[in-house]
């Protein structure tokens, strides 16, 4: 399941990268990142997945207050909030935001919920 989020996270770079270096039509730009950020998701979902398959659970270990996993997760949400803020899409990063509230929600109360 590892393997399966590591390429996850390796296509939500490429298209990250992709949308900020490459591509100029803003649409498309714009779709691209969305499909980059639910890969995103896709390859935390899958690493928190094969850690509590593990029996790690990656929640308590983010909310425990854990500074370097908070600092990690702190300032890549921050970088997504810049590149959505930078093109001009305050609505889809807050779309985004009220959705990992409430997958972290059930995931905290409910682990086998997902």
């Amino acid at each position: 399941m590892l393997v399966f989020s590591l390429l996850a996270g390796i296509f939500s770079s490429f298209l990250i990268c992709f949308t900020i270096y490459f591509e100029k039509d803003k649409k498309r730009s714009r779709s691209l990142l969305i499909w980059g950020v639910l890969f995103l998701a896709a390859s935390f979902g899958a690493a928190e997945y094969a850690l509590w398959s593990e029996g790690y659970n990656l929640f308590e270990m983010v909310l425990g207050f854990n500074f370097p996993l908070v600092a990690f997760f702190t300032m890549f949400f921050s970088f997504l909030v810049w590149l959505f803020e930078s093109r001009g899409e305050r609505k889809i990063w807050i779309v985004f935001l009220i959705a990992l509230i409430a997958m972290s929600i059930i995931a905290v109360n409910c682990m086998n919920c997902i």
